[in-house]
């Protein structure tokens, strides 16, 4: 199949910045798909008539902040699919450029009504990639430095903050960052310093569970803290003391009880970091996504 990506294939320091849509395309390629990456700018209509897929990715903003999509102005003339990763943020903004897309993808479960009237709407949970992270075998650094460890997105670190609190008062050690500046290289750096912490912590913003951050966590197997929303898609993928450390959504209750537990049982939480890892390598990568993708475009 022709396909045409459109995305940021942005570059800093000489070398390509990866995401998500480069993995995606890596693995559409590996199957045999015939890929044309272009800029975020729409193209003249005779040109989409050249490929049986337009994949229109939602991938961030460019360097100059822009954040485009090629169905931003209406339909193209071949079958089109659109991936939309942060519904939860550009709520609006999304329903009405998922109208000119014949195939929805969506990863926030909890938004998953502003497509309800769409002909074909698909739940698309954010996955990752064992290129960029990957705890087994550990690619990283091998001795640990930090206790607990969360990387999130700008404007949302705050999220940690009981966790920062928590282990001021108990002298445990912490790593709490920008996952990386916009513009700049996130990976592998991202994936070193996860290495570099005994446990991993995440909140949800607005309900965005599982997020990036939870899918990288457990693919770089440190046991997850994480928040137990009855809101978002986590349930339907993870199961809590399995896969991950449960606390209470909204209002923290039991992240110390769970910090604890942690410290004091160091074993079985590798034991729930296991189970996790499994979980992702066999369900949650960039290939599984891609599976889902053309069973649906093939239709």
């Amino acid at each position: 199949m022709k396909i045409l990506v459109p995305h940021f294939n942005n570059h800093y320091e000489g070398r390509l910045i990866e995401t998500y849509s480069h993995s995606l395309i890596r693995e559409l390629r590996a199957l045999g798909h015939d890929i044309t990456e272009v800029s975020k700018e729409r193209l003249p209509d005779d040109q989409y008539k050249q490929y049986d897929l337009l994949l229109d990715i939602d991938c961030g903003r460019g360097t100059d902040q822009s954040y485009k999509f090629h169905l931003n102005d209406g339909k193209v003339p071949t079958k089109s699919a659109i991936i939309l990763i942060d519904s939860h943020g550009k709520p609006d903004y999304h329903k009405r450029i998922a109208r000119f897309a014949d195939h929805v993808f969506f990863a926030v479960w909890d938004k998953r009504e502003l497509f309800s009237d769409h002909t074909s709407t698909t739940w698309f949970p954010n996955f990752t990639d064992l290129v960029h992270f990957d705890g087994n075998p550990s690619n990283h650094a091998a001795e640990k430095q930090f206790d607990f460890c969360f990387f999130g997105s700008h404007g949302g670190i705050e999220r940690a903050d009981p966790l920062v609190k928590i282990c001021k008062e108990q002298n445990w050690t912490y790593d709490v960052d920008e996952i990386g500046r916009k513009g700049k290289h996130r990976w592998p750096n991202t994936a070193k310093r996860m290495a570099a912490c005994r446990f991993g912590f995440n909140h949800g913003q607005k309900h965005d569970g599982p997020n990036l951050r939870v899918m990288e966590t457990m693919a770089m197997k440190l046991p997850i803290i994480c928040d137990k929303d009855p809101r978002d898609g986590k349930g339907f993928l993870f199961e809590p003391w399995q896969h991950y450390i449960p606390y209470t959504a909204y209002t923290y209750e039991g992240l110390l009880e769970r910090m604890q537990w942690c410290i004091n049982n160091p074993d079985k939480a590798a034991k729930i970091a296991e189970q996790a890892y499994t979980e992702v390598c066999n369900n949650h990568l960039a290939k599984h996504r891609v599976q889902t993708l053309l069973e649906v475009v093939n239709k």
